[in-house]
């Protein structure tokens, strides 16, 4: 993730006229160019907020099947392999609330929108891919604008009618970007005063409708200062329950989550697109090395488990002479004794051993499967 706005980043804030040549004289292609965020100009906040946005979906993994895995990458914030074959492109933006709202132009050219299209296109816009634009700020309400815009997306959307208006309106909004931004997957066109006047390339039109038909455009991420209490309470809470997991420390858990996606997000050692290798496994089967960015860069139910921290719970102790509430059961340990004719003082001690082991136990058993069982 490098994008102060699910996987990174944006090419969207490069601004340049042309490419750059890498030191050998060939054209960078996009991929290859370090998103502008990198320079630090964001704050370190907004890598935070990708990162919590991030934890949503790694939150929902632990208690959620149908969620495989979370790979975090380069240009796009992250992307989410799910259990029927399909990935999920995410990208998160920023927005400070004294911005306001959403517009469609801008939405087109810093909001992610050009940059997933890219994106989708760069996985041959394979049936098996589904787009996401998370942001924390609201849509623009008004008729025909970015809120208009979000109920038109989806297999399934809420308004159909003006659908084919609103796709040309996106595809000229894309073209005019393309000419600032070097987008490989999307033409580029003749620069010309007006929007109307853009030569629209044959099908380009068609392809965007397709794009909205698998893109969702969500506004539930919380702003930057709320997403912590949110997820904590709303996801984290949840899920410990539902794991029935005890004396977890929700804080701690949290920030060793979070942790953790930052550090996959920080493999400065691969800058490439990694989607287009997990939305078709078989052009990653046969390198050794693709393999290994995208492990370095993956998240899993376990990689999540690992990181869940408990409060550290006083050893119960016993003034002398004092002796622990004795622990029921105990049949399998008195027959062991028996069976070893072990003499019937150290049988005392075994036994009260035993319930002091079952004092500390019932105070610090983690709720996992197998650990409610007593000998």
């Amino acid at each position: 993730m490098v994008d102060a706005a699910g996987m990174g980043a944006g090419a969207e804030g490069v601004e340049r006229s042309t490419e750059p040549d890498s030191p050998n004289g060939s054209a960078l292609t996009i991929f290859e160019l370090a998103p502008e965020e990198d320079s630090g100009s964001d704050t370190l906040g907004r890598y935070r907020f990708q990162a919590e946005v991030a934890a949503r979906d790694c939150l929902a993994m632990l208690t959620q099947d149908a969620i495989e895995f979370v790979v975090c990458e380069w240009h796009e914030n992250f992307v989410v392999a799910l259990a029927d074959g399909s990935v999920e492109l995410v990208s998160v933006k920023h927005r400070e609330e004294t911005q306001g709202t959403w517009s469609l132009p801008e939405l087109c050219k810093s909001g992610g929108l050009t940059h997933l299209f890219d994106r989708w296109c760069a996985c041959e816009c394979a049936a098996n891919v589904r787009l996401r634009l998370a942001t924390n700020a609201a849509l623009n309400p008004a008729k025909g604008n970015a809120g208009t815009l979000a109920r038109m997306c989806g297999p399934e959307p809420e308004v159909t009618d003006g659908r084919l208006a609103m796709a040309e309106k996106i595809a000229r909004q894309m073209l005019k970007v393309r000419w600032k931004q070097p987008y490989p997957n999307i033409p580029d066109t003749p620069q010309v005063r007006t929007l109307a006047d853009i030569q629209m390339p044959t099908g380009f039109v068609e392809k965007v409708l397709r794009f909205l038909a698998v893109l969702e455009i969500s506004c539930e991420p919380p702003q930057r200062g709320d997403i912590t209490d949110v997820n904590i309470q709303r996801l984290l809470v949840p899920a410990v329950e539902q794991l029935q997991l005890a004396h977890v420390d929700l804080e701690g858990t949290y920030r060793a989550i979070v942790d953790r996606i930052e550090q996959a997000n920080r493999d400065e050692s691969d800058r490439s697109q990694l989607a287009a290798y997990i939305a078709d496994p078989s052009r990653v089967r046969h390198s050794t090395r693709m393999q290994q960015r995208i492990g370095r860069r993956t998240l899993t139910r376990e990689t999540i488990r690992q990181q869940i921290a408990y409060t550290t719970v006083q050893l119960p102790t016993f003034r002398p002479g004092q002796v622990p509430v004795v622990a029921p059961g105990g049949v399998k340990l008195s027959r062991k004794l028996r069976q070893g004719l072990v003499p019937a003082d150290e049988t005392a001690f075994a036994e009260r051993l035993r319930s002091a082991w079952f004092a500390t136990w019932s105070e610090r058993r983690s709720g996992l499967a197998g650990t409610n069982q007593t000998c």
